[in-house]
C-alpha cells in the first residue's frame, strides 16, 4: 500500500476538486484514508458526480457516519462501490437513511463488508426505495437465513434489476425459500449467483418455481449447495423454461446418477447454453451417458466441465 493515498494526500485533492465541476467517475478505492481524508473531500459539492468508488478502504465507524452524512444529498448517483470497506452491521444502520435517498442508482456494490442479519434488516427499507437498481452485489457476507427474509421485501420491488450477487452468505434452505417469493418477481433478472450457501434439496426445490418465471436469465450460479438428486430433479423443470440461458454452475453439488438422469430432460431445452460446469457431482458413466443426447444439441456450448465424475 506504499502508493495508497492517506488523509494529507486527501486534502489536498479536495483542494482541487472545486475546478472538476464535470466530474462524473471518481475512483478512490484501494486507499489507506479514513474519516479526515473523507472530511476533506466536498462530495457534496460535486453535482455532476454519477459513479463513486470507494470500495477497500477499510472505513471506521467515524469514516462511515462522515461518509453517511455525504451521501445523503449526492441524490445524482448512479453507481456506489463499498466493498471491502469493514462496514458491519453498526456500519449498515448508519448508511441506511442516507443509501435511502439515492433513489436514482442503478448500481450498488457493498461485498465482503461482514453485514450480518441485522445490517440487512437495516438496509433493507433503503434497498426498498432503489426501483431503479440494476445490479446489487452483497456476496461474500453474512446475512444467514434471517437477512435473506429481511432483505425479501425490498427484493420484491427491484423490478429492473439484471444482476443479483448473494454468494457464500450462509442462507441455507430457509434463506433461499425467504427469497423464493421476492426473485419470482423479477423478470428483468439476467445474473443471478446463490453459490456457496448450502441451500441444499429443500432450498432448491423452494427456488425452483420462481426461477420458472425467470426466462430472460443468462447467467445461473448454484455451485457449491449441497444440491442432491432430489434437488436437481425440483429444479429440472424450471431450468426447462430456461431456454436464453447461457451459462449454467453445478459445481461440486451432490447430484449423482439420478439427478443427472432428471437434468437430462430439461438440458436438451437449453440450446443457448454456451458454459455448463458439473464438475464434482458423482455423475459416473450412468449419469453421462444420460445427459450424452442433451449435450449433443448443445451447439453454442464452449466450455462443458464433467472433470471429477468417475466417468470411465
Amino acid at each position: 500500500r506504499g502508493q495508497s493515498l492517506r488523509d494529507d494526500d486527501i486534502r489536498v485533492l479536495g483542494d482541487m476538486i472545486p475546478s472538476w465541476t464535470n466530474l462524473q467517475v471518481f475512483d478512490l478505492s484501494g486507499n489507506a484514508f479514513g474519516v479526515a481524508g473523507l472530511e476533506q473531500l466536498p462530495l457534496n459539492d460535486m453535482h455532476c458526480l454519477k459513479v463513486l468508488n470507494l470500495s477497500r478502504n477499510d472505513f471506521d465507524h467515524a469514516g462511515i457516519q462522515c461518509l453517511a452524512r455525504k451521501l445523503a444529498v449526492m441524490r445524482g448517483l448512479e453507481e456506489l462501490y463499498l466493498g471491502r470497506c469493514s462496514i458491519g452491521d453498526q456500519g449498515a444502520e448508519m448508511l441506511s437513511e442516507s443509501l435511502g435517498n439515492l433513489g436514482n442508482l442503478k448500481v450498488l456494490e457493498m461485498q465482503d463488508n461482514k453485514i450480518g442479519a441485522g445490517g440487512a434488516a437495516a438496509l433493507a427499507p433503503a434497498l426498498g426505495n432503489m426501483t431503479q437498481l440494476q445490479t446489487l452485489d452483497l456476496r461474500s457476507n453474512q446475512i444467514g437465513a434471517q437477512g435473506a427474509a429481511a432483505l425479501a421485501p425490498a427484493l420484491g420491488k427491484m423490478t429492473q434489476l439484471q444482476t443479483l450477487n448473494l454468494w457464500e452468505n450462509q442462507i441455507g434452505a430457509e434463506g433461499a425459500a425467504a427469497l423464493a417469493s421476492a426473485i419470482g418477481n423479477l423478470t428483468q433478472l439476467q445474473t443471478l449467483h446463490l453459490n456457496g450457501n448450502k441451500i441444499g434439496d429443500q432450498g432448491a426445490a423452494a427456488l425452483a418455481p420462481a426461477l420458472g418465471n425467470m426466462t430472460q436469465l443468462r447467467k445461473l450460479n448454484l455451485r457449491e449447495n449441497q444440491i442432491g438428486a432430489e434437488g436437481a430433479a425440483a429444479l429440472a423443470p424450471a431450468l426447462g423454461k430456461m431456454t436464453q440461458l447461457q451459462q449454467l454452475n453445478l459445481y461440486d453439488n451432490e447430484i449423482g446418477v439420478d439427478g443427472a438422469v432428471a437434468l437430462a430432460a430439461a438440458l436438451c431445452n437449453m440450446t443457448q447454453l454456451w458454459t455448463l460446469d458439473l464438475d464434482s457431482n458423482w455423475i459416473r458413466d450412468e449419469g453421462a451417458a444420460a445427459l450424452a443426447p442433451a449435450l449433443g444439441k448443445m451447439t453454442c456450448l464452449q466450455q462443458l466441465n464433467l472433470y471429477d465424475n468417475e466417468i470411465g
